[in-house]
């Protein structure tokens, strides 16, 4: 029985315009009105969740929503944190080295923003940088935030095969004691070893008093691959990697523009209740 639905946000949730289509808020509303709980988990930073937990309708009383892949779950009504996973400073210094060396485009995540050298276009626009909270780096090193609670680093590129070819050296930088994993094509992530999406909402089931074998995952991205297996019923959307297809229970007919969420939800936790 399915007693709590999971769904990533990027190119699963939301549309190519990053809004909720209405046919899964709609789908959302229903799940919840037949007493199951809805939340999201997604490898964006809390402060890049903007209005699409409102517009999912997920931002109720004892719902969570799990960021940076894992590494930091909130309240969905209060953006409390009940739990963190922090990345080790020294990881997230290797890899910023790595990327000034090299010229690429990268970020450390904080708890309350975003830092970054080699900024693109997009990256540098001022409404991008301000809803998303974007500084950056001046200098060679990140000394500055030694201190700060780092939730992931990242590495941008519009080459997804570019990003892959870069794993070994980046493993090996951060002793192979690191998460890595890939999000809309465009960024390696890297997480404390262990974090994941499935580790975060496994958490949240133990809250629950309830199991995995519970639960409904939807998502696309190799990010979403251990909650997908981890999931009594894990759904890729039709526009997923075929990877994440291959280990999917089903993979829906409608893409993100088209509602697959609601696609997953009206077959999985309505037909077969």
């Amino acid at each position: 029985m399915i007693k709590l639905i999971t769904s990533d946000i990027d190119e699963t949730l939301v549309d190519n315009l990053k809004n909720v289509p209405e046919i899964n808020t709609r789908a959302i509303a229903k799940a919840e009105d037949n007493g199951i709980k809805v939340m999201l988990a997604t490898g964006r930073g809390p402060y890049e969740l903007r209005q699409i937990p409102s517009q999912a309708g997920v931002t109720g009383k004892d719902r969570f929503i799990i960021c940076c892949n894992g590494a930091i779950t909130l309240k969905a009504d209060t953006r409390e944190i009940v739990d963190s996973m922090p990345l080790e400073f020294e990881y997230a210094k290797n890899v910023f080295e790595f990327a000034y060396k090299n010229n690429l485009q990268f970020f450390v995540y904080t708890l309350d923003r975003k830092y970054a050298i080699n900024l693109d276009p997009i990256e540098e626009s001022n409404e991008y940088t301000n809803e998303t909270r974007v500084e950056e780096i001046q200098g060679d090193n990140i000394d500055f935030l030694k201190d700060e609670i780092l939730l992931k680093a990242l590495i941008k590129n519009n080459d997804i095969d570019f990003l892959h070819s870069l794993e070994v050296d980046v493993a090996k930088i951060t002793d192979y004691s690191c998460e890595i994993a890939y999000s809309s094509d465009l960024y390696m992530e890297i997480n404390a070893k262990n974090v994941n999406k499935a580790t975060a909402l496994k958490k949240v089931c133990e809250h629950y008093g309830f199991g995995m074998e519970n639960t409904l995952v939807i998502g696309d991205n190799y990010n979403d691959v251990a909650m997908i297996e981890a999931a009594g019923i894990g759904v890729a959307v039709a526009n997923a990697h075929l990877q994440v297809k291959e280990v999917a229970d089903f993979v829906t007919d409608a893409d993100n523009e088209e509602g697959a969420v609601a696609e997953a939800i009206k077959k999985y936790a309505f037909d077969n209740k």
